[in-house]
C-alpha cells in the first residue's frame, strides 16, 4: 500500500464489491445507479467494466452526500468534477487496496483463532486510516472537528435517542407526533424504541415538526441530520454482535478523539492556507495513511498515545498494511507459520490437521507481536529489524527443538523458518539444514505432508527448481494421498521449470479442490497462456481477477501473451 502506486485499473467487484453491496443494502440507500443489473453483478462480487464501475460508486457518493454524510467541498464545480465522482473515486482507491490486501492475505494466511481479536485489531486500522480521510474531508470544507466524547450513534438505539431529544426539545409527546405527521402512534414508537428505521420521506416530515427555526435549524438540515444519525447508528448495530456494543463505543470516541487530535497538531504547525495547501489535503482524502505526508501526522500522534495497543496500531497504519493484515491473520504471530513459497501458498493440507504434539505449549512462544518500535523502524526502512528477527526466530526455534527433540511440530518450525531464512540471507547451508529438519520432522509424524512438502518449497524458494521438484515426487510417492497443498507446490516449480502443460494439470486439480483459491486461478492462466491454450489462461484469468488477483487478466489485456505483438518486437530488433 503505497502512495506512489499507479492509479487502479478495471475493479473486478470481488471482496470489495461484496462489501460494498452489503453496505448499500444495509443502509437501504435508495439511487437509481444501485438498482441495475451490473449493479447486482457488482455487488455479487462479479467482474464490470470500468466505466460501470465508476458510474456505480459516482452514485453511492451522490447518495452519500444526499444523506449528509459527506459535505460537498466549496468550489468544487469549479475543477471540472462533481463530489459524487469526488467520492466514487476515493471509495474505488480504498475498494482496490481492499482486495489487494485481502487477496494477498488469503493467500498466505493460517487459520484465525480469535475472530473478535481479529475484526477488533482490523477496526483499530480502519479508525486510524479514517481519521486521517475525515480530518483531510472537513479541513477542505472548511468544517471543525466533531465534538469530543461518545457520539449518540454509537450508542444502542443511536437514531432512536436523537428523536427522543428533538421531540422533548420541540414539547411534543409520542402520540402528538404521530397525529401531527398522520402516521399510526406504533410506527413513532417504532422509531423512538429503535425497532425500525423511518423512511427517507418520514425523515422529512420529522424534520418539519421537530426543526427549530429560531435557533438556526431549517428542516432540511435537520432532515440530514436525523439521515445520518440512523445510517451511522445501523453501522454501528451491525458492529455491535461482532466485538460487542462497549468497544462500538470505544471505537466511535477513538475515532472522534483522533480527528480532533490531528486537526489540532496541523494548526500547531502553522499550515499554509487551505487555499494553498488543498491539493495536500486532497491527496490525504483520496488515500489516506498510504500518502507518504500522513506519517509525519501519525508519528505525532502515536507520541501522544497513552495506549500502548493505540500507538502500536497508529503507527502499524503508517507502514505497508499487509504487515499488520497478516499479523491479524495469525500468520506472523501463528505458530503455524509457513515459510519461504509457503508464505505464498495456502497451506491446504488435508482438513488442515496438525499432530498432537509434546511441544503443543512451547510453540505460541513463537508468537512474537510488532512493537510500535517496530512498526517506526518499518517507517524509516530499517532493514536491520528484518535481520534481528530472523537471528531471533532462529534462535528461539532451535530452543524449543533442543527442549522437545521428538516434536514434529517444533522440528518442521525449525525447518520452515530456517528455508525462509535461507532465501533471504541466500544461505546454502540454512537451506540444507532446514530441509534436513523437515525430513525429521516427517519421520516422526508419517502421513503428515506439511513437512515432506515444505522440503520441496524452500529448495524451490531458493531457485533450485529440479532438486525441488524431486523432493515433491518423493513427497507424492510417499503420502497417502495427494493434498492441494502438494499438488500447488507441484505446480509452482513446474511452472519455474518452463512445463506449463504440467503445472496447469496440477492448478486445475487444486481447483477443483480449493475453487476460491484465487493464486491457484492466477498461476494456471499464466501456464495456460504459455502453453498457447488461449481459452482457458482467459477463463482463469478472468476467475483470479474476480477473486482479487488481476495480474495475469491485466497482462492478457495488455498484450503479454499476443503473438503479434511478440513477433513484432522480434522485428524491431
Amino acid at each position: 500500500m503505497t502512495s506512489n502506486r499507479e492509479m487502479p485499473g478495471p475493479l473486478g467487484g470481488g471482496y470489495s464489491g461484496q462489501i460494498i453491496g452489503a453496505v448499500v443494502k444495509a443502509l437501504d440507500i435508495d439511487h437509481i445507479a444501485l438498482k441495475s443489473r451490473t449493479a447486482q453483478r457488482f455487488f455479487a462480487g462479479r467482474p464490470v467494466n470500468e466505466y460501470n464501475r465508476n458510474e456505480l460508486l459516482e452514485g453511492l457518493g451522490d447518495a452519500l452526500i444526499q444523506r449528509g454524510i459527506v459535505p460537498v467541498l466549496p468550489g468544487i464545480d469549479e475543477c471540472d468534477v462533481t463530489m459524487a465522482q469526488v467520492i466514487g473515486g476515493v471509495i474505488g482507491i480504498a475498494a482496490m487496496q481492499w482486495d489487494e490486501l485481502l487477496s494477498d492475505t488469503q493467500s498466505r494466511s493460517a487459520a484465525i483463532e480469535d475472530r473478535g481479536m481479529a475484526v477488533e485489531r482490523l477496526l483499530r486500522l480502519i479508525v486510524v486510516e479514517l481519521a486521517v480521510r475525515i480530518f483531510a474531508l472537513l479541513r477542505l470544507a472548511g468544517l471543525e472537528p466533531p465534538e469530543p466524547g461518545t457520539p449518540r450513534w454509537a450508542q444502542e438505539n443511536g437514531g432512536g435517542r436523537l428523536l427522543r431529544r428533538l421531540a422533548e426539545n420541540a414539547g411534543l409527546t409520542r402520540a402528538q407526533l404521530a397525529a401531527r405527521m398522520e402516521v399510526s402512534y406504533t410506527s413513532v414508537d417504532n422509531w423512538f424504541d429503535g425497532n425500525h428505521r423511518p423512511t427517507a420521506e418520514n425523515i422529512a416530515a420529522l424534520a418539519h415538526e421537530l426543526a427549530n427555526p429560531a435557533q438556526g435549524q431549517t428542516a432540511p438540515q435537520l432532515a440530514q441530520e436525523i439521515q445520518r444519525q440512523f445510517t451511522f447508528a445501523h453501522l454501528a448495530d451491525l458492529l455491535a454482535p461482532l466485538i460487542g456494543r462497549d468497544k462500538v463505543i470505544e471505537l466511535s470516541a477513538t475515532l472522534i478523539r483522533f480527528v480532533r487530535e490531528i486537526t489540532a497538531d496541523v494548526r500547531r504547525m502553522k499550515r499554509r492556507p487551505i487555499e494553498e495547501s488543498a491539493g495536500a489535503e486532497l491527496r490525504a482524502f483520496y488515500f489516506g495513511t498510504a500518502y507518504q505526508p500522513t506519517h509525519t501526522l501519525l508519528r505525532n500522534l502515536a507520541q501522544r498515545e497513552p495506549d500502548a495497543g493505540w500507538k502500536r496500531d497508529i503507527m502499524a497504519a503508517a507502514v505497508d498494511w499487509t504487515v499488520p493484515f497478516q499479523e491479524i491473520a495469525g500468520l506472523t504471530t501463528s505458530s503455524r507459520s509457513a515459510a519461504g513459497l509457503a508464505q505464498d501458498l495456502t497451506d491446504l493440507s488435508v482438513d488442515g490437521a496438525t499432530p498432537v504434539d509434546p511441544a503443543q505449549e512451547a510453540l505460541p512462544q513463537l508468537a512474537v507481536e510488532t512493537t510500535i518500535q517496530d512498526y517506526q523502524r518499518m517507517g524509516m526502512a530499517d532493514p536491520s529489524l528484518f535481520f534481528q528477527k530472523l537471528d531471533t526466530g532462529i534462535a528461539m526455534r532451535r530452543r524449543i527443538v533442543r527442549d522437545y527433540p521428538d516434536s514434529p511440530q517444533a522440528h518442521f518450525e525449525l525447518g520452515s523458518f530456517l528455508g525462509m531464512a535461507g532465501k533471504w540471507l541466500r544461505r546454502r547451508d540454512f537451506i540444507d539444514e532446514g530441509v534436513v529438519e523437515c525430513e525429521i520432522s516427517a519421520q516422526l509424524m508419517p502421513g503428515w505432508d506439511n513437512p515432506l512438502v515444505e522440503q520441496g518449497i524452500i529448495l524451490g524458494n531458493f531457485g533450485a527448481y529440479d532438486e525441488a521438484l524431486q523432493e515433491l515426487i518423493r513427497a507424492k510417492e510417499t503420502l497417502p494421498e495427494e493434498t492441494p497443498h502438494l499438488q500447488f507446490s507441484m505446480g509452482y516449480v513446474l511452472m519455474e521449470l518452463s512445463r506449463p502443460v504440467d503445472g496447469l494439470q496440477e492448478f486445475e486439480k487444486v481447483i477443483q479442490a480449493q475453487p476460491d483459491y484465487a493464486l491457484a486461478y492466477l498461476y494456471a492462466a499464466r501456464c495456460a497462456f504459455t502453453a498457447g491454450d488461449k481459452r482457458k489462461g482467459q477463463q482463469y484469468a478472468k476467475s483470479a481477477r474476480r477473486l482479487g488477483e488481476p495480474g495475469e487478466y491485466l497482462a492478457w489485456r495488455n498484450g503479454a501473451y499476443d503473438p503479434r505483438r511478440k513477433a513484432g518486437a522480434k522485428t524491431s530488433k
